[in-house]
């Protein structure tokens, strides 16, 4: 039965994508003109992919997904919004690339696809749409080979307090989702979605015992006092970065964050 919040999610998703798709903060055209849009972190993280077999959870319309199999990983990508994966597809053809594309909820995953992998990824912006961490460990432990990586490059659960003025309003052990009706598109922020975003506040807690319940072993964990998008307008890049930071420059507290796991043998 899919999550009532899910599918609200969803419907939003479906409707940002024709907004996003040629949006110069995604790089549609560089992946299909045989560029990449993945950033240091990741890159570094992985190392050489070649030849290993990779499933990218939340992979929009799979431009990072892509960017994987032009390293050389077997690469399958999945998006609960079906036009995202219809657009992945699209592109995934335009760049003469070999990727599979899965329309599903995540934690509907299991069953869907009949395969294991080396690694399992999810990058930016993607457990805060997801109600359950407890299942998505056992999604990820479910298609992991033995041994094989789980990675996740996302908004720290921190960065929150930067969409709050008033930090009293912000609550770290919050258990209920922030509704946000008709939001801002965050590449477009004059713009106006139609619908209801669902986002919950998981914090450092249910990330790792989720992963830890499900028999995998943290490897690795980095904060880092930058983000992945542009909060409000007078966000700023560093030079030579893909990451964005406030007016004041760097943060004195994390804005992304970086949970590496391996399963068991």
């Amino acid at each position: 039965m899919p999550h009532p919040d899910h599918e609200k999610n969803r419907e939003t998703w479906d409707r940002m994508v024709d907004l996003h798709i040629n949006h110069p903060e995604y790089k549609t055209r560089e992946v299909i003109e045989g560029g990449s849009s993945l950033k240091s972190i990741e890159l570094e993280a992985l190392g050489d992919v070649t030849g290993k077999s990779l499933l990218h959870l939340q992979c929009q319309f799979g431009l990072d997904t892509l960017s994987w199999a032009r390293k050389g990983a077997i690469v399958t990508g999945v998006d609960i919004s079906e036009r995202s994966i219809e657009a992945a597809r699209e592109i995934n053809g335009r760049a003469g690339l070999q990727a599979e594309f899965v329309q599903s909820d995540v934690l509907d995953l299991i069953g869907k696809i009949d395969k294991k992998f080396d690694i399992v990824l999810q990058s930016y912006g993607t457990h805060m749409w997801l109600a359950d961490m407890k299942k998505l460990g056992e999604v990820v432990a479910h298609y992991l080979k033995p041994g094989g990586t789980y990675l996740m490059v996302d908004e720290h659960p921190l960065g929150w307090l930067c969409l709050f003025a008033d930090e009293e309003d912000f609550d770290y052990f919050a258990t209920e989702p922030y509704r946000t009706v008709n939001p801002t598109d965050y590449c477009e922020m004059d713009t106006h979605i139609e619908g209801e975003h669902v986002e919950w506040l998981h914090n450092l807690s249910n990330l790792f015992n989720g992963l830890i319940d499900a028999g995998l072993a943290i490897e690795r964990f980095e904060e880092y006092p930058f983000g992945y998008y542009r909060l409000t307008p007078e966000w700023y890049r560093e030079e030579g970065s893909n990451y964005w930071l406030p007016p004041g420059g760097r943060t004195k507290y994390p804005l992304l964050m970086k949970i590496q796991a391996r399963k068991k043998d």
